[in-house]
């Protein structure tokens, strides 16, 4: 009877080791954010952003925004074309950095060529809430360590909060330049949000 006892207890045992086994592998895993790289790129660009002077013309505000908007997911990909590993990740990276080289061009000589005049304080405003509320956001991310993981994750927060910023544009730009580049940073930035969605969901273990 007490050696039954002992096999079922010890039986009892393994299960349970096995169970937390399968806990920890499927547990989430954090990083802190102030030890992590690809959250540091980001809270620098949000900064500096922060920090900036804006005209009040909608149309310059907006390209002098996307502009370094646009440099951050540069520096972010970069990262991850340094670091990472997974090839759809770095592909992702490099578009990135294709696409957004060549708009940060526009945006430029866009803004050599344009003198502020209109004067719409509210776009400002708008545009500072909407960089608001993505800081909080960020700062509510599951990061852990993993550069593909990371790097897709803070590029989600990245796009939605590009497409906020040209969903503004439309409402208070006047430039058909900008109004342009809006629609087109609509369109792709959420194509790519759903793609890499697709990945995280497809690589939840990392």
């Amino acid at each position: 009877m007490k050696l039954a006892i002992k096999i079922m207890a010890m039986a009892g045992i393994l299960l349970f080791i096995q169970a937390c086994d399968k806990d920890d592998i499927n547990k989430i895993k954090i990083q802190n954010h102030d030890d992590n790289e690809m959250m540091t790129i980001m809270h620098n660009m949000m900064d500096e952003m922060m920090a900036m002077q804006m005209p009040p013309d909608p149309d310059n505000a907006f390209a002098l925004m996307m502009r370094m908007h646009h440099q951050g997911a540069i520096d972010m990909a970069n990262k991850e074309l340094q670091s990472g590993d997974d090839a759809q990740m770095r592909e992702m990276a490099q578009k990135i950095i294709k696409d957004q080289k060549a708009e940060i061009q526009e945006l430029t000589t866009f803004l050599n060529g344009h003198v502020p005049h209109l004067n719409v304080p509210e776009f400002v405003t708008e545009q500072m809430k909407n960089m608001e509320r993505s800081g909080r956001v960020t700062d509510l991310q599951i990061i852990n360590g993993d550069t593909d993981h990371d790097f897709a994750m803070l590029m989600i927060q990245h796009h939605q909060n590009a497409i906020g910023n040209a969903r503004l544009e439309l409402i208070y730009g006047h430039e058909s330049a900008m109004q342009t580049m809006a629609k087109n940073i609509i369109e792709k930035q959420d194509q790519e949000i759903s793609e890499i969605q697709t990945w995280l969901l497809a690589n939840k273990n990392r």
